[in-house]
């Protein structure tokens, strides 16, 4: 039969160069396991797959005491131990790993094997090896040698550790990617399969894990001497040592493979991989999911109902794919605006992406405190109704500075249509550092460290007169209108769950720009004398040098710097006590 699309999602060219066994394993439900919990864990599954090789030491390995050897070759090819893992293979898990060869196996074969797994723990190994254009998979496999005794080499692992038979041959590896991803599929559950893709990701060292996980496999297992002519002698003499000597003259007597069959798959060449369609072209990333919304913690975010962004995915190429949904039922980012394009929203999926390509793709600690430095965007369609909320946003590093990022965003349609141009950037640091920060902003004003309530007190506008349908979204007060320009107080509201989901000491950057959206609204409705619902804010430009403080007075001036006749150009500039925590350029156009 034909195995297509309309059976399952094909697996990347990247995973393997045999066309078959993309086919099966785009079926087998192991690969699928692996393969989904990698993409669940991992951000750069490409990258992680070409370095990364596993090494599987069977128990006939922990009982000829050859574990060390082992260990001690790995680390000649300058590989890192980034993981190790006992497990237990049975005759179940053994069928699965060598499912598409042992269609060749003959029965005493698959007997003998089932003897050999049931004997003892095996020792799971994952190595990274140094970067190179092969997959760490299969080099490693080369390295490792045949099965046959006759065509291993002297600097071949099978022929270091010395046994000349087929089937007690101490070792294992996964040929391909795609044979990592399916016998993780295979010899970890999904709780451990995640840890372990976790432990990959991190990197560290675990080689003392490895050499603790000898020793205790060497006290559960007793020693054996896996040769022939022991195994004779001991059967001589009536003191077979079971299951080992009847594994051991078994397989020197066993047929192993049905004459005139073909495996399902055979070993993959490096001719193969060199000769196969470019592994750039190969990495088109997976579909990108919309029916779940990303980790809160990902994107500091506490409800699930702020969460926009719902997948991202390593291009390959140093770019990121995130896949995101503009919120319907918000009270605050698709507050009158929930039937047309808005840039405000477009902004916060942008924002919450920094977040997710520093934890996701470049190594920010999970409890790093964030300073959004600057935040750009433009519509390149007009703000008229939606046909589609889903959005895919394509994001490209555009600079990467000790311990931060500048991004660029492309956001389009599903299928392809541009909504918008976007771009941040953002920088990360310790709590600690955060602190110190915090300490000196405030000094700056003369306060402590408590952090006091804000001043609610003013004649606050209509919501309709700055843009909004609710006026709990109201952020300026005392509004004066002076020809071409336009003073108010921003007054933030800490109570406000949409504006603050979460606790801040500070007045949020998305804050500030709501108070510049909305100046600008009411600036250029009274400059073109219409209603403020009759424009839209189509492009942003925010720069934040310093921090706004929650209980420090802040005053913004919005002045008209352009009129293109339908079209203009706002400045806003924010001052609190002296200091100027925020300067924004606002597009303005007629709707």
């Amino acid at each position: 039969m034909t195995i297509g699309g309309e059976h399952a999602e094909p697996v990347p060219a990247a995973l393997s160069a045999l066309p078959r066994k993309r086919a099966l394993f785009s079926v087998d439900s192991y690969f699928r396991d692996g393969w989904d919990d990698l993409l669940a864990v991992v951000p750069d599954p490409w990258t992680l797959l070409d370095r990364h090789a596993t090494l599987l030491l069977k128990p006939d390995a922990v009982a000829g005491r050859r574990l060390e050897a082992a260990l001690e070759w790995l680390l000649e090819q300058d590989a890192v131990i980034v993981a190790a893992e006992a497990v237990a293979l049975d005759r179940h898990s053994t069928r699965a790993m060598w499912w598409y060869q042992w269609n060749v196996a003959t029965k005493e074969r698959r007997d003998l094997a089932d003897a050999l797994v049931r004997a003892g723990d095996s020792l799971l190994l994952v190595a990274r090896l140094p970067e190179a254009p092969i997959p760490a998979t299969l080099r490693l496999s080369n390295l490792k040698g045949p099965a046959d005794p006759a065509r291993r080499e002297p600097w071949q692992l099978r022929h270091r550790l010395d046994n000349d038979d087929f089937l007690v041959n101490f070792v294992h590896t996964a040929d391909e990617p795609a044979d990592l991803v399916r016998e993780f599929g295979v010899l970890l559950d999904g709780p451990d399969r995640r840890r372990v893709y976790a432990d990959l990701v991190a990197g560290a060292d675990q080689e003392a894990k490895a050499r603790t996980l000898v020793e205790e496999l060497y006290r559960r297992s007793p020693a054996h001497d896996l040769s022939r002519e022991s195994a004779r002698e001991r059967g001589e003499r009536g003191e077979a040592d079971e299951p080992w000597d009847s594994v051991v003259l078994g397989t020197a007597a066993m047929t192993p493979s049905v004459p005139d069959r073909t495996a399902l798959l055979t070993g993959v060449t490096t001719a193969q991989w060199e000769h196969s369609a470019s592994r750039a072209a190969a990495r088109e990333p997976r579909p990108l999911r919309h029916d779940r919304a990303l980790p809160g913690s990902l994107v500091h975010k506490d409800g699930l109902g702020e969460v926009f962004l719902t997948d991202h995915v390593a291009t390959g190429s140093g770019g990121v794919l995130m896949a995101g949904e503009l919120p319907v039922a918000h009270r605050f980012y698709n507050d009158l605006t929930a039937s047309r394009l808005d840039l405000l929203p477009v902004l916060e999926l942008c924002r919450q992406g920094c977040y997710v390509l520093a934890h996701g793709h470049h190594g920010a600690p999970p409890d790093s405190r964030f300073l959004l430095r600057e935040l750009r965007g433009r519509l390149t369609a007009a703000p008229e109704p939606l046909r589609h909320r889903r959005v895919r946003i394509e994001v490209d590093v555009t600079r990467r500075f000790a311990s931060g990022l500048a991004l660029d965003y492309r956001i389009t349609t599903p299928d392809g249509e541009e909504l918008a141009r976007a771009s941040s950037s953002c920088s990360w640091t310790s709590e600690d550092a955060w602190r110190a920060l915090r300490a000196t902003s405030r000094a700056r004003h003369g306060l402590g460290e408590e952090v006091g309530a804000p001043e609610r007190t003013g004649l606050f506008p209509s919501a309709r007169n700055v843009g909004r349908a609710n006026d709990g979204n109201v952020v300026l007060s005392d509004l004066v209108w002076r020809r071409g320009e336009t003073t108010a107080r921003v007054v933030a509201d800490p109570a406000n769950p949409a504006m603050f989901e979460h606790p801040q000491d500070h007045v949020p950057g998305m804050v500030l720009v709501e108070a510049a959206r909305q100046s600008a609204l009411w600036t250029m409705s009274r400059h073109f004398g219409i209603p403020a619902g009759h424009l839209a804010v189509t492009g942003l430009d925010a720069r934040f040098p310093a921090m706004a403080e929650l209980d420090v007075r802040l005053v913004c001036t919005a002045t008209v710097a352009a009129d293109r006749g339908g079209k203009g150009t706002v400045a806003v500039r924010f001052v609190q006590d002296g200091v100027e925590p925020a300067e924004v350029m606002v597009e303005v156009v007629r709707t």
